[in-house]
Order: structure tokens, then sequence, then C-alpha cells
């Protein structure tokens, strides 16, 4: 069994949410309004607004998986335990099963890691610019499409990559990018693969300081009655 010591060092991996948070093509931009103050009330309020999948997040199976289940019935338990993090920031385009097998085969991990953490070297969004991000074809200024381009050249799971860690027994997946699969996929497969294995996915990891190695993860996401993920509080002990 896997014990936390609370004299570890606690990392925060989490993309903070505000109206400035990079968020995915469609989904609505973060607002968070006051509406008390200490002023005028005796104590601040606010009244918060945000997509599920906003910042650092946990996919629920009931986002692409019909009768999938929802965010508030996942097993915590998975997604608490020894993470392993492999850096592919130098890599762009398709993680196949090979290139995984290469990289953990040289970490010389412990064996029966349960949750894996990809990163991929996509931008920091500690300080975001606009929140939105558009797909090529929308309205959008030549500067903002060639940042796009850069930025969401990175690495993702092809089909073969997302069969490789439902093979070999991982029970989260966790990527510092949008998606585990190509930003511009509509089909999603390595979705489909990885939550109908009962694979968690957590997206929006911010790990641009984290080297790779070793860590104890932590991720709690919010518990939301029937929704299809939700943001979560993610962090690693060492």
């Amino acid at each position: 069994m896997n014990k936390i010591s609370i004299y570890g060092k606690i990392i925060d991996i989490t993309t903070p949410i505000s109206p400035f948070t990079q968020i995915f093509p469609g989904d609505p931009i973060p607002e968070i309004e006051k509406v008390c103050t200490l002023e005028e009330k005796g104590c601040a309020v606010s009244k918060l607004s945000f997509g599920s999948h906003t910042g650092t997040h946990v996919d629920a199976p009931s986002h692409i998986l019909k009768n999938g289940l929802t965010i508030d019935k996942l097993e915590l338990k998975n997604l608490m335990g020894t993470a392993l993090i492999l850096d592919f920031s130098s890599l762009s385009g398709e993680l196949t099963a090979g290139i995984l097998e290469t990289a953990f085969r040289k970490m010389e991990a412990p064996e029966n890691i349960p949750i894996l953490l990809l990163k991929t070297g996509v931008f920091s969004r500690k300080q975001g610019n606009a929140g939105k991000v558009s797909f090529p074809g929308e309205e959008s200024d030549p500067q903002s499409m060639e940042f796009e381009k850069e930025k969401f050249g990175s690495a993702y799971l092809d089909e073969s990559g997302a069969a490789w860690i439902l093979e070999n027994g991982f029970k989260t997946i966790g990527i510092d990018s949008f998606s585990v699969d190509n930003f511009y996929s509509e089909t999603l497969p390595a979705h489909h693969i990885l939550l109908s294995g009962n694979v968690n996915i957590v997206e929006c990891l911010e790990l641009s300081s984290i080297e790779a190695g070793t860590y104890f993860f932590i991720c709690l996401p919010l518990k939301i009655e029937g929704c299809d993920g939700a943001p979560a509080r993610t962090l690693l002990v060492t």
C-alpha cells in the first residue's frame, strides 16, 4: 500500500480557473462575478460560471459514451496513487505503443504503477492569454492562428498508444494538453479506448516545471451529480 508522508513536498499541478484560462473551442468562457462584498453585506460571495472541462479536469465516461458513468460515480481510489511522468516535450505528433513502451522501459519504473502522466510541452496556462482558442477556419487573427499551430502541434495518443495504456493496467492517464487525442480530432479514438476500458482521463495538467520521474498523485474532481466531467485540484507529493 502506498503511504503519503505529511512532510513530503506538495506540488500543485492544477491549471487555475479565471476569465483568462485557455478553453477548448466551443466551451464556455469562465466568469467570476462578485454578488456580495464585505463592504455591502459583510461577507464576500461570488457567482461562478464555467464549463465542466475547464482548467485541469477529469473526463467522465459519459463525456463520450452513452450510459457511461458520470463524474460523481468515479472510483476516487483510481485517481490517487503512484504516478510516472514521461517527458515527450521534444516530440510532436502521435505517441504510439512503441514510443510509450521505449520511454517507459528507459525510466526503469517500479512495476504495477497505476497512473501515467504525459508531459508534452504545451504552453503553461498559469498566465493564459485570452480565454478562447479557435479551430482553423474560425474567425481569428493571423498571429493567433500561428500561436495555435505552434502550441497545439504537441504529442498525443494514437489508437495503439491508448491500447498500450489499457493493456498495461493503468487506471488513470493524465496529460498537460487539452486532449489525449489529436487537438483537431472529431472522432476521439483515444478517448473511446480509454474510457471504454475504465481508464480515467485527466487533462490540462500544469507540468511545465515538473521533471520526469515517479511521484504520488492526488486528483479530486468536483462531485457534480450527473455531469460529464469536472474541474479538479491535482497534486504531486514527493
